[in-house]
């Protein structure tokens, strides 16, 4: 009876022990508030991740908070501290990243130096393709992990590149690249070689819209250096003096027409926005810059610039060189969805590049031989660009 007595006493002082170690440590902070304000931060300076970066989150050591991930400017970060700080109590550690990397040093540009460069959402080949880079572009820095570079393009899209596609370079390295007298490609494929002759070994492919410093002429050949450095010949034929190409931009609706029929038969490719192979937005985007406009990367993106038309219930409202957006309409229970565009051409048929499929022409009419039933039903809207938006010049890459 006493043994017993003593073995419950032992378990109520252990009992109460417990309960006061455990009233003494402090409970770790809710991430439920912090998480509220870091999100309304992202809302604000990167509401779309694919042109923008916002990657920041909080973890708790005891009852201590540590602000840790990724921006791409300072005053991002230096919100999100003060968000932070603001709502937890307690010590508020920063393990905040501002992009590019300091470990980049001064060569936080590259230039790409392969025809065409594919860009992946991961540092890796498996990785999915998001877009792609030309010959001639400077792109931004943004961080290494081992062969890849994280970059930012001209249209701001960010994505992986690898290291050997890049001749990499400071500041003044990328406005020498632009001040330099280049030509640009304007034939859908050609060869830059090691002679100024047909039969000459291949240094290089070239696409439409690559550019390369200009060095002279040589007949009908033009002398070339490429970003990285390696020189070669390009029939003059296949190319045009890049200054005055830019001067002869008009995006009216009879050039978006001509050369959205230049590239009929062009395989679909996911994330393609080269003569390699497009997918549907990257098709649009090629034929827009070809005539002197940068759009936007995706299909929604794209949806969301210009001018809004109304197309009228047989579509006659629409002009030559109008976007058209398919995708789901939005309803009380879903939001709008846009997940394909085309290029309007005339009575009510469009071009496009339907996926698994190649650059291809579609109609509206129900009697028309190339008629698209399930398109017309999942119509959404038509966005103007022409007219409606300054052409900017073309961006010396």
């Amino acid at each position: 009876m006493r043994r017993t007595m003593k073995h419950q006493a032992m378990l109520l002082v252990s009992a109460l022990l417990l309960t006061l170690l455990v009233s003494c440590q402090r409970p770790e902070p809710s991430d439920a508030p912090a998480k509220a304000v870091l999100d309304s931060l992202k809302t604000r300076y990167a509401p779309d991740d694919r042109v923008a970066v916002f990657q920041v989150s909080t973890v708790h050591q005891g009852s201590v908070s540590i602000v840790k991930g990724e921006v791409d400017n300072q005053a991002a970060k230096d919100d999100a501290l003060a968000a932070v700080r603001n709502t937890l109590r307690g010590e508020v550690l920063d393990s905040i990243k501002v992009l590019p990397d300091p470990k980049l040093g001064e060569r936080r540009f590259g230039i790409v130096a392969v025809s065409v460069g594919n860009v992946r959402t991961s540092p890796r080949h498996p990785g999915g393709m998001g877009t792609q880079a030309l010959m001639g572009m400077t792109v931004k820095l943004l961080k290494r992990q081992g062969d890849w570079y994280y970059i930012q393009l001209p249209d701001r899209y960010l994505g992986w590149l690898e290291s050997d596609a890049l001749k990499l370079t400071n500041e003044s390295g990328v406005e020498a690249w632009k001040s330099a007298s280049k030509v640009i490609v304007t034939t859908i494929f050609t060869w830059v070689r090691q002679q100024p002759n047909g039969n000459a070994q291949p240094v290089r492919d070239a696409v439409a819209g690559v550019l390369m410093r200009q060095l002279g002429r040589s007949g009908g050949w033009v002398s070339v250096e490429l970003p990285d450095g390696a020189t070669g010949f390009i029939e003059a034929a296949s190319v045009e003096e890049f200054s005055q190409w830019k001067k002869t931009r008009r995006l009216t609706p009879e050039n978006i027409e001509k050369t959205a029929r230049s590239l009929l038969g062009i395989p679909y490719l996911w994330g393609g926005t080269s003569v390699k192979g497009m997918d549907c937005s990257g098709f649009t985007k090629t034929v827009y810059r070809l005539n002197g406009l940068e759009l936007a990367r995706d299909a929604n993106q794209q949806s969301e610039g210009g001018e809004e038309i109304v197309p009228g219930e047989d579509f006659q409202n629409l002009k030559k060189g109008d976007l058209v957006f398919f995708g789901r309409k939005a309803t009380a229970e879903k939001p709008e969805h846009i997940s394909h565009v085309g290029i309007y051409v005339q009575d009510r048929e469009f071009v496009h590049t339907p996926g698994g499929s190649w650059v291809k022409f579609n109609s509206f009419d129900p009697s028309a031989p190339n008629y698209s039933e399930s398109l017309r039903r999942s119509f959404v809207r038509v966005r103007r660009y022409i007219g409606s938006v300054k052409v900017p010049e073309v961006p010396a890459k």
